[in-house]
Order: structure tokens, then C-alpha cells, then sequence
């Protein structure tokens, strides 16, 4: 995407300089060492009610509270996130709490064009020790290990003591993945599954069904190669996250999540037989003519073009782009989703599940209890069921069948109530070892190239894992 169209999906939310990045200098990505594993969970949402039947105009049926802290005068608490499409919803939360709660609070917020570079960002302010930003954007696993261990955020402990039926509002597994050393470091605005997005129209143009195994797919991915169809558009060069998303599907699809966990921990080697056939997979994949030409040098934008002109039959990607698709499909698309079909003879599909942003505040925050209040006006009854009725994304936590109906009378998206079924069913996608996840998203981009095989990068991972030593923080 061009730096004018990044200007534009923005709005007015303001752009890190690159000047502002070289003053504050950068952060060494390196981890501090960790120490033992909680259990692994597969789950990371729970089920949501079918909506009530709608009768006349709906409102949001949730309380919007008020905070415990008001500004004394005008104060501006700025956030840095990474994802642009948020920023209208994120600004309307705000705005609406500034005139209903706290006229002298204003929330200021950057967006970086990606993860990527909020993450480079964020640790070149937290050497710096700056106060901005007040709210960091962080994801789960070694973001949240990085910026807990090194001190460099407040967790929640006291907010949620303060108020325990705010933490009642979030899925418990979803905050699981974001406690360590028995600490809150974040908390999440959303929850996301990672599923197939498929053209009615076209599969049913070249008589095809949807997909129960990886070997229905395969054909599926030959007759679409032999009509000059790309069979799948894959986005692997928006972030870190995504060349992973491969091997979490296989270990997923083999239930072995609570192996992967433990390897990540340091409690089992990376070079087990079920960890180098996730590789193995990922492998696979990349050869097997699925993906469109060139994966690592696709990202989201480029990938719903690809899907949206006809040229691909199916996109395997996150909830998170579902607005995005919408938007780009011409008005007779017929779009539909799956989750990614069986790996293995008589397996489950796997459908990848985690919490998508979340918020955590900066101990160097000049204003910390302004921007908790912040926090959990976006994130707390009113603001999880306004975020989520804007985007299309599965609330943090259990919303009523009233609120589902209030979001459904905006959303008029027959897909929003398929994801809130899939949520549940997910396993997670995390890793939580700074220098382990590194060694593993870098493997995972050889084995799309074709520069490594297997076995190599999952000794390469291991090596990592090793070097790391015993972990100094648990999990969960």
C-alpha cells in the first residue's frame, strides 16, 4: 500500500516520523530469559447467545460507566496502535466518554502502518524512557512477555481489584494468554479467529464444495491452478504473525497445542516429531500450487484485491479483515467462510483463535489512572459492544443476545454471527519466548521461500529455545 493510501485509511490519526524514531533511538529485541509453564488452553473465547428478535430502533443495553478519576484540567493521553481501521470506532468511544464522563480528557492516538513498526517504535520509547505514549497497543505471547519483564507497563492488578466485575467482562481464556508471573500485563479490545473467506459464486461456477480435508483442498487448488485461478491469497508478508499462521493450523488440527506451549517454555525440545511435522506442513503448503505467487510479498491490502477481483477463489486471513473485504467486493460477490479443512485423516478443523489488540498503559505514563479509565471505556460492557458493532469482530468477552441484536442492526452481515460461532472452537496463537518466536517466525519464511527444509529450522529453533536457558516468568 502506498504511503497516500496509508495517509487516507488512517484519517487525521498521526504518523510516527521517521526523526521522532531516531531520537528515541532503538531497543534491543533481546529476551530476558523465562522460567516455567502453566497449562495450555485451547480455548480462548466461549460461546455468545443467539440475538433476541429486533423490534423497532435498538440501543446499546449496556451501561456506559463512569470513571473513578476525572482530569483536573485539559489532559491528552496518547495510545500508539497498529491497526488504522480502528481508529474511527476508537475515536468515537473516546469522544463519547469525553462528553458523557471527563470534558477535560482527550485521547490522542498514532497509528504505524503495522506491527512491525509499533513495535519498533514502542521499545526505542520505552528505552528512552518516555511517558508517550500513555497506552501501548501490544499483542499477546513475547510482546507482552517483553514489555512485562522489562518493567515497562503497569498491569492490572489493581484496577481489577478496584473493580472485579470489569474483569468478569473478559473471557477468561483470553486473559490467560496475557498474564505473566500471575500479572494482567493487558487486556484485550477484541477476540479474533483466523479463517478461509471463499467466492460462492466462483466455486460454484466450477462445481466445487467446500472443503472438509486437506486432500479435498488439494484438488480443489489443481482444478482452480488448471482454469488459471489462483487458489488461495495469502498474506504472509503483512507481519510476523502471519507465516506462522501455517504451522499453528497443523499443530492445531493434531491437538498439539500443549506440546508447542511446552517447547515454548523451554519443557520439551522444538525437534519433537509432531513440532518438525508443523514444519513439514508449512513446507508443503508453500509447493503445493495453493497459495497465489510470491506469498511474502503479500500483505492484507494487496491480498483482498487479489480475492475481491476474481482472481483467487479463497483468502486465509483474521475476523479483522472482514470489514476490509466487505468494502472492496463488488455488490453481486457472494462471500462466504470455513475453517481450514481437516490436516489429518479424521481430524477436527482447526480454526486459529487468539485475542486481537489489546491495551496496556506505560509506567512511564504521566497520567496512569486517566489512561486505565481509557482503557476500560473502550474495552469495559459499553465499549466491547460499540467497538465490536463497528468492526464485525468478536467482543472480549460475553455480550447478551440484546446486544448482538443492537450490533446486528448496524453490521446487516450474515457472516458476524458465523464468527461468533467459530470463536469458541479456536486454538490458540501465541508464543510467548521473545528469541523463540523470533527463530520461529524467520524459520517459518525460509520454509516459504524454499531456502530451508524442516528439520534444519526446527533445530534452529531449538538452538533458540536452548540458548534462552530456563524461562523467568510463567504463563497463564
Amino acid at each position: 500500500m502506498s504511503k497516500a493510501k496509508r495517509r487516507t485509511h488512517h484519517g487525521d490519526a498521526h504518523e510516527m516520523s521517521r526523526r521522532k524514531l531516531l531520537q528515541l533511538g532503538l531497543l534491543s529485541t533481546a529476551a530476558t530469559p523465562l522460567l516455567r509453564a502453566a497449562r495450555a488452553t485451547a480455548q480462548t473465547g466461549g460461546a455468545q447467545p443467539q440475538a433476541s428478535k429486533a423490534t423497532g430502533e435498538l440501543k446499546n443495553p449496556a451501561e456506559f460507566k463512569a470513571p473513578k478519576v476525572k482530569a483536573s484540567g485539559p489532559t491528552t493521553i496518547s495510545f500508539w496502535q497498529y491497526v488504522g481501521f480502528h481508529v474511527d470506532v476508537q475515536k468515537f468511544i473516546a469522544e463519547e466518554y469525553k462528553k458523557r464522563h471527563d470534558p477535560n480528557l482527550s485521547l490522542e492516538i498514532t497509528v504505524f502502518p503495522g506491527l512491525n513498526e509499533q513495535r519498533v517504535g514502542v521499545k526505542s520509547a520505552l528505552a528512552a524512557q518516555s511517558p508517550t505514549p500513555d497506552i501501548i497497543a501490544i499483542e499477546p505471547g513475547a510482546y507482552a512477555v517483553d514489555v512485562s519483564t522489562s518493567g515497562s507497563v503497569i498491569d492490572f492488578t489493581k484496577v481489577f481489584a478496584e473493580d472485579p466485575e470489569y474483569k468478569r467482562g473478559f473471557w477468561p481464556n483470553a486473559i490467560e494468554l496475557l498474564t505473566i508471573n500471575g500479572a494482567v500485563v493487558s487486556v484485550p479490545a477484541v477476540t479474533n479467529t483466523v479463517i478461509v473467506y471463499y467466492n460462492r459464486g466462483l466455486f460454484q461456477q466450477h462445481g466445487l464444495e467446500v472443503p472438509n480435508t486437506l486432500d479435498e483442498l488439494k484438488k480443489i487448488g489443481a482444478a482452480l491452478n488448471a482454469k488459471g485461478i489462483m487458489p488461495i491469497a495469502y498474506p504472509a508478508g503483512q507481519d510476523r504473525n502471519f507465516p506462522i499462521f501455517p504451522y499453528y493450523t497443523y499443530l492445531g488440527g493434531i491437538k498439539a497445542d500443549k506440546l508447542m506451549r511446552e517447547a515454548d517454555l523451554g519443557l520439551k525440545p522444538w525437534t519433537s516429531p509432531e513440532l518438525v511435522a508443523g514444519a513439514e506442513f508449512v513446507e508443503m503448503m508453500a509447493k503445493s500450487g495453493l497459495y497465489a505467487k510470491g506469498p511474502l510479498g503479500i500483505k492484507e491490502p494487496d491480498a483482498i484485491q487479489i480475492f475481491a477481483t476474481g482472481k483467487s477463489a479463497m483468502f486465509w486471513g483474521g475476523q479483522w479483515m472482514r470489514r476490509s473485504i466487505r468494502a472492496a467486493l463488488p455488490p453481486n460477490f457472494d462471500l462466504g467462510i470455513f475453517p481450514f479443512p481437516a490436516v489429518v485423516a479424521g481430524g477436527h478443523k482447526p480454526v486459529l483463535s487468539s485475542v486481537g489488540i489489546t491495551l496496556t498503559v506505560n509506567a512511564r505514563s504521566k497520567h496512569p489512572d486517566l489512561a486505565f479509565e481509557m482503557i476500560k471505556a473502550i474495552t469495559g460492557a459499553w465499549g466491547k459492544i460499540e467497538y465490536t458493532r463497528n468492526l464485525g469482530l468478536s467482543p472480549n468477552g460475553p455480550i447478551s443476545a440484546d446486544a448482538i441484536a443492537y450490533q446486528m442492526q448496524s453490521l446487516k452481515d450474515p457472516l458476524y454471527p458465523e464468527f461468533l460461532k467459530l470463536q469458541p472452537t479456536g486454538t490458540t496463537r501465541v508464543i510467548f519466548t521473545p528469541a523463540v518466536e523470533e527463530a520461529v517466525t524467520q524459520g517459518m519464511q525460509a520454509l516459504i521461500t524454499g531456502q530451508k527444509n524442516p528439520k534444519t529450522v526446527m533445530e534452529s529453533v531449538e538452538a533458540a529455545s536452548q540458548k534462552v536457558g530456563a524461562r523467568k516468568f510463567r504463563t497463564g
